[in-house]
């Protein structure tokens, strides 16, 4: 196992860092200082051929012009907010009469501290830290959070979270990676098969909020119990996928046939956030091509969203005495 840095770029005087984390057998995760952004992830097909399977630009300026969020870290609450409102405490609102992602800047937008961990025998990774100060985006509380990337020897990116806080607030991160695993984005998501270990999906309104509702997937556009075509399921639901899913086992499977790859995610959060970037037809280059729909799948691993509203769903609050701590594994193998 090594870590290899490279210089990424300039973020006016702080120097942007690029992470190698490489596996004996030549498995590369990368990773920015900046957003705790994956930059790809590298891994063999049934003919052991190493390609990036995640959605990424090839320079800093396309993160940081185009709210994408492609690999990044997103806090202090991912999702959606309705009205930024939470008991006194009004939030940014920064996506119409919404809050969405933490606000601006969010946990995407920052250079984290980093401390690199080299001395396990079959991991190597890296440690982010940021400390949020009271009152940022509207959110209570002095916010210390730790994030750390594992890789290990057989292909799987370890991702813990803790955070601790002086004051009652909220936390509810993600990780916003979108997945291709095809290879250097060669097909669309159309060609996976996704499974999920849910019974239940939260329904959204027109303007992607919750309405607290969630209701059963069986004989629906929504059932994933079983593996799934992607392509037989966006056929059902043209308008595509940005649903929370209620997790009944923390389990996420998605395939790829042609490539034999599979992603396997075990998560110890409420909920995955399936988004199929359906419509997402862009000018800019992902992977070295035009950004179209169907590119890549993100998974978001957290509770489920706008969860401050809905009793029903998981508390997001943070309490000085109970610190967050979470973790979810994303093993890949063929």
């Amino acid at each position: 196992m090594k870590l290899i840095k490279r210089h990424y770029g300039w973020i006016k005087d702080q120097e942007v860092i690029e992470y190698h984390l490489v596996n004996n057998q030549g498995a590369t995760f990368k990773c920015l200082n900046y957003g705790a952004i994956v930059t790809a992830i590298l891994v063999p097909d049934k003919n052991k051929s190493l390609e990036n399977v995640v959605l990424s630009f090839d320079q800093l300026s396309d993160y940081l012009t185009y709210p994408t969020y492609f690999g990044a870290l997103i806090g202090r609450v991912a999702g959606r907010i309705r009205k930024g409102q939470w008991l006194d405490h009004q939030l940014t609102l920064n996506e119409g009469k919404h809050h969405i992602h933490g606000g601006e800047p969010n946990f995407s937008h920052l250079l984290w501290e980093t401390k690199e961990i080299t001395n396990q025998a079959d991991t190597v990774g890296i440690q982010f830290s940021h400390r949020s100060p009271a009152g940022e985006n509207g959110y209570p509380g002095n916010l210390v959070t730790t994030v750390t990337y594992f890789w290990t020897n057989n292909q799987t990116w370890i991702m813990t979270i803790e955070a601790q806080t002086d004051e009652r607030t909220l936390f509810n991160p993600t990780n916003h990676t979108y997945f291709n695993l095809s290879g250097e984005t060669k097909r669309t998501i159309e060609t996976h098969q996704l499974q999920i270990s849910s019974e239940v999906y939260a329904e959204i309104d027109d303007e992607k909020c919750p309405t607290g509702r969630l209701l059963a997937v069986k004989d629906t556009a929504y059932d994933f119990t079983q593996p799934t075509s992607l392509q037989k399921a966006l056929k059902k639901n043209p308008k595509g996928y940005d649903t929370p899913f209620k997790l009944q086992e923390g389990k996420v499977v998605l395939t790829e046939q042609e490539s034999g790859r599979k992603l396997e995610i075990e998560t110890t959060r409420e909920s995955v956030v399936v988004f199929s970037t359906t419509g997402m037809e862009e000018d800019y280059l992902v992977n070295g091509k035009k950004m179209c729909s169907h590119l890549g799948l993100a998974l978001e691993m957290q509770e489920l969203p706008d969860a401050v509203h809905h009793r029903q769903f998981q508390s997001i609050i943070l309490e000085p005495d109970k610190p967050h701590s979470s973790q979810t594994s994303y093993h890949f193998s063929v």
